[in-house]
Parts: structure tokens; C-alpha cells; sequence
């Protein structure tokens, strides 16, 4: 295995291994501190199968099983085969090219904002591992947002009043944002996806590093306004995606990238719908939620680990 740094404390590309096969225990536990050191790693020319990839997420812990599975797709056929797995593509169950008006495009539009993947469940993700099969020739790149240096940077009086504050993460915000109609959406599907609170900022015990848990999800801040939770969550996001902190990845068939939603934050960008995106993304559970279930007080979990 072969590691070539992106940044010095962000983002590394991973050659000379070959995650289709079974890993010996040395090569698991260097994944989990790569991770845990660059936050995200790429791996370019890596056709996985479904089965491939999931054994490869089970590295980190328990998978999740995806919004689509089991809320706005549940009752239709899907194109991947297992529910563990979120289609990240333009295509339907036939492979064919979504219309525009697909219930599954509109939600993968929000995809574009940037967000922490899950952190609207009680339970957020830990790790994603997005596996590109088909790539649009232009557009379609993802970013990342290093949210330990954007921590990091901001001055000591900031990171003491942002310390304590507890954030509402909302699926249905994020969606809201980008014009879908959730005035519209079934009161079961609230049921089974309704808001959560989550700390705004996380602290990594595997690397001791504390970082701002961002997202578009969040649709207030516990104790503020909407004003004021609208304004401050604003100055955030644009702190933290500075270009200092950003990283672009263009994607090319077959690469796998994985990632520490706990340390990062990530947007897809736009591209040409007339062609074809085929990729799929496994997510990790963390070990528990960051704010008691009660709420009963402000105090986040540090069982946090890779």
C-alpha cells in the first residue's frame, strides 16, 4: 500500500492495493489511520461489485441503511440490489436516465449543497465510501471541506461560544433549499425521518481533534432565532468552504473515495444530465448519537472513533 499526500493533514491518494480482495489485518488497521490522519482517501482504478464495496465499508462498523431504501423508494423497484447502498447516479431501475421531474433526481439535487452525510438521523454516519462506475465527460465533481483546519483557524473566543451550541438537522430542510415541494411530501415519510439535534462541533478522539459539524441540514440553532441561527449557520458554511480548506475531486471511472463525515463536510457539483452517472455510496454508522436522545442536557459524546 502506497499513500501520496494531497495536503499534509488532508486528503491522500491510496495506490498498490486491491480492495477486491480480502484484506490482511495490517492493511485494515492502516485504512482506519490513514483516515483518521487525512479525513479523506482516494482510490483510483478500483471496479468493485456491490458485495466488494460493502465488505470494504464493514471495515469501519455498522452500515446504514439508505434514505432511499427505506423512505421515497421503498415501494418501487430499485437499481442497486442491496438497501445498505444509496444510488448516487441519474438513472432508473432500468438503467435508463431519470426524467426531470424522477422524485429520485429532485432529491439527489440537494446532493449540491454542501452537507454531512446523515446527520439528520438520531445516529449520524461515521465513514461513506462513494464507488464511481460511470462519469460524465464534464462536471460532476465533488468537494470537500476540511472542517478540522477550518476549526482550527477560527479565533479562541469564536470556538468557545460555538462549543456548547446544539444544531436541528432536517432532511426535508436540505430539500426545501433546492425548490422541492415538501409541503407535498406523505406525513409518514416525517414520521420515519423527523428532525434530530447534533453538537455543532465534534470532537475526534482517534485524532484529538475537534471540528465544526456543519451541514445544509440544519435548520436552527437550540436558543436562537431564526435570524440568528440563519445568519451565524451562513457565516459558517462560508468560513469553512474557503478555498484554503477545499479540496476537488474530478472523478474517474472506477475510483473510490472514503471519507470521515466527522471531519468533513462535501458537495457534489452540477453536470450535463443528457449523460449518464452511475455510482453508489455505502455509509457507516457512528456509535451513537452526539446528543442524548432526551436532550436533557447539552453535553456531546466523545465516543468518537474511526
Amino acid at each position: 500500500m502506497e499513500l501520496t499526500p494531497v495536503n499534509a493533514r488532508f486528503v491522500a491518494e491510496v495506490t498498490n492495493i486491491n480492495l477486491a480482495n480480502p484484506l490482511m489485518p495490517g492493511d485494515r488497521d492502516a485504512l482506519q489511520q490513514h483516515l483518521e490522519q487525512f479525513a479523506v482517501l482516494v482510490f483510483p482504478d478500483q471496479p468493485l461489485t456491490e458485495d466488494q464495496q460493502l465488505t470494504i465499508a464493514k471495515i469501519f462498523g455498522n452500515l446504514e441503511v439508505s434514505v432511499g431504501a427505506s423512505i421515497y423508494n421503498a415501494n418501487r423497484p430499485r437499481r442497486l440490489g442491496h438497501s445498505e447502498l444509496s444510488d448516487i447516479s441519474n438513472l432508473d431501475e432500468a438503467g435508463k436516465i431519470l426524467d426531470d421531474g424522477d422524485i429520485r433526481r429532485l432529491i439527489n439535487i440537494s446532493n449540491q449543497l454542501w452537507h454531512t452525510d446523515s446527520s439528520f438521523k438520531q445516529t449520524p454516519a461515521s465513514v461513506s465510501l462513494l464507488s464511481a462506475q460511470e462519469i460524465p465527460p464534464v462536471g460532476g465533481a465533488t468537494e470537500f471541506a476540511d472542517m478540522r483546519a477550518a476549526w482550527d483557524a477560527l479565533d479562541e473566543q469564536t470556538q468557545t461560544k460555538l462549543k456548547p451550541l446544539i444544531a436541528v438537522h432536517d432532511y426535508f430542510h436540505s430539500r426545501g433549499l433546492t425548490g422541492f415541494d415538501i409541503n407535498g411530501i406523505p406525513d409518514s415519510w416525517r414520521e420515519m425521518q423527523p428532525p434530530v439535534r447534533q453538537v455543532l462541533v465534534r470532537h475526534h478522539q482517534a485524532s484529538d481533534r475537534f471540528s465544526l459539524y456543519l451541514a445544509s441540514h440544519i435548520s436552527e440553532i437550540v436558543g436562537m432565532t431564526d435570524a440568528e441561527s440563519k445568519t451565524l449557520v451562513d457565516e459558517l458554511m462560508a468560513f469553512a468552504t474557503q478555498p484554503q480548506f477545499v479540496y476537488r475531486h474530478r472523478w474517474r471511472p472506477n475510483d473510490l473515495l472514503i471519507w470521515d463525515n466527522r471531519s468533513t463536510m462535501h458537495r457534489g457539483t452540477g453536470f450535463d444530465e443528457k449523460y449518464r452517472r452511475s455510482m453508489r455510496r455505502a455509509t457507516v454508522q457512528d456509535v451513537g448519537p452526539t446528543v442524548a436522545p432526551d436532550n436533557s442536557t447539552n453535553r456531546y459524546l466523545q465516543k468518537e472513533t474511526v
